[in-house]
């Protein structure tokens, strides 16, 4: 399952330090530039999307919807989370590698969804 394999590279991007896990920590690290790639979750609460959304305004910075908060969290050690920023290039890029590749071969759900990326005006 490609899903499983997208949970695992997350949850080997968090050992390797590579994740900031939640809304204030991933934010903080949209805005000292140290974020790659964020993604959130499809039950992420819509003043955490607007949170988000704002944070990477004006950023070159890929917003990626993928999975649930609760399985999200189970990989990263927590009850749930529905935000992490990828503060590893390497890792973002192939994170939202795998979950394009998700989304091409299957639209359900749990699959993930490129949101927006914004540039830098």
């Amino acid at each position: 399952m490609q899903k499983n394999k997208i949970y695992s590279f997350i949850g080997l991007a968090r050992k390797a330090g590579a994740i900031a896990a939640g809304e204030g920590l991933a934010e903080q690290a949209v805005k000292r530039g140290k974020a790659y790639l964020v993604l959130i979750t499809h039950d992420a609460s819509l003043n955490t999307i607007k949170k988000i959304r704002t944070a990477i305004y004006g950023r070159n910075i890929p917003l990626v919807e993928f999975g649930c908060k609760e399985q999200l969290g189970r990989m990263l050690g927590k009850t749930f989370f529905s935000v992490i920023a990828v503060t590893d290039r390497g890792f973002a890029e192939r994170i939202k590698e795998l979950i394009e590749r998700e989304h091409n071969n299957d639209n359900s759900a749990y699959g993930g969804d490129f949101v927006e990326q914004t540039k830098n005006s």
